[in-house]
């Protein structure tokens, strides 16, 4: 296989200095200018320098720009004894219900072995590219990105990933593209969901989820249909409601106005005994569109939901029968999986983690 295109623009460069073509002392040309002599992106060109300048071929220089300081590598980079690497990280949004221990992962794995630098995305996709820009032009090394969507792939990401950057995917999936990721395995967790239902005796089983185009609902909904087969029981695609906009980042829809909607929804389907919630702040919103529609949970309606918040500290705080997510790992897997990248190592991994079921008030 033939080596990534930075390499092979990183080779030439460093050639350049050893034969003396840009001397000790001598100011590197331009990027663009650079680009256009090469024939490559600015991605790559980037990419190529960030190893120059890690090897000690190259230092930036206020006013002065790029200045070649050494015709021999003095870091050795290679060896693992060169600079902290820099890691981007581009989140959608995070919260006590699902995200805080994600960073907290992040943050934990990265503590020792790279410089971790974070934003917040908002699940606007315009914010996201710009972001993405931005911190490879800072000068990052890799980046952990969880998107805004997966049907669509910010382009800064698509160029990324063509040059053999560093990224990895956290907790979603990209079908058909090369790129590491790490997730859930929510297609089992959706499963595991509505089995308790039927099992707790909810015999018509739903699902509720936010109006987004990200692969953990679809992969939940895939889960809950399949519980559905094994019984042999076939799903009702009425019984699910995929317009919650409230809990989408960004959004200024109330969630009274989420309630009035899943409040018709319950009333439509009043045969619907079980539901699966994809996120916990979801299944509150279902709970008191339950109450208001004279249904009981967990007499007249279960709820199994995705995450829940911590509540060491407040035992009266209702608990709902969750599926818990390892959010912790799941940061530590792509610290892991990122750095592996940026020291060569790395190829494309597709990590999938397990989940747990825990049993709370809102099942029988």
């Amino acid at each position: 296989m033939s080596q990534p295109l930075y390499l092979e623009v990183y080779e030439k460069l460093r050639e350049a200095i050893h034969a003396g073509t840009y001397g000790v002392g001598d100011r590197m040309p331009a990027e663009a200018e650079l680009t256009k002599q090469l024939g490559v992106s600015a991605i790559t060109l980037k990419r190529a320098m960030d190893l120059l300048r890690a090897d000690g071929y190259i230092t930036r220089r206020p006013r002065l720009g790029t200045v070649v300081v050494s015709e021999t590598a003095t870091n050795a980079v290679s060896t693992g004894s060169g600079p902290t690497p820099l890691v981007g990280c581009v989140l959608t949004d995070f919260d006590d219900t699902f995200g805080t221990r994600v960073l907290a992962g992040l943050l934990d794995a990265s503590s020792t072995v790279a410089n971790l630098v974070v934003k917040r995305s908002l699940g606007n996709r315009e914010a996201e590219d710009d972001m993405v820009r931005a911190l490879v032009a800072d000068g990052v090394q890799g980046l952990v990105l969880e998107p805004s969507s997966s049907q669509y792939v910010a382009p800064a990401v698509l160029e990324l990933i063509t040059q053999s950057f560093p990224v990895t995917i956290l907790d979603r999936v990209f079908d058909g593209v090369p790129v590491s990721s790490v997730c859930s395995d929510n297609v089992s967790a959706g499963r595991q969901a509505a089995d308790v239902l039927f099992a707790s005796g909810y015999d018509h089983v739903g699902l509720v989820s936010a109006a987004s185009n990200v692969s953990t609902v679809q992969d939940r909904l895939d889960g809950v249909v399949a519980a559905h087969a094994t019984r042999h029981v076939p799903f009702d695609p009425a019984h699910q409601f995929r317009q919650v906009r409230s809990t989408v980042p960004g959004s200024g829809v109330s969630p009274d106005d989420d309630i009035a909607e899943l409040e018709k929804f319950l009333a439509t389907n009043p045969g619907l005994t079980g539901l699966v919630a994809t996120e916990y702040n979801i299944a509150v919103l279902l709970r008191e569109a339950a109450q208001r529609a004279g249904r009981t949970v967990p007499g007249d309606l279960g709820i199994v939901c995705f995450d829940h918040p911590d509540a060491f500290y407040d035992k009266a705080r209702y608990r709902f029968t969750h599926i818990r997510q390892d959010e912790s790992r799941m940061g530590h897997e792509a610290v892991d999986l990122v750095l592996a990248q940026i020291r060569g190592a790395g190829q494309v991994r597709k990590v999938t983690l397990p989940t747990e079921l825990v049993q709370g008030s809102s099942t029988r």
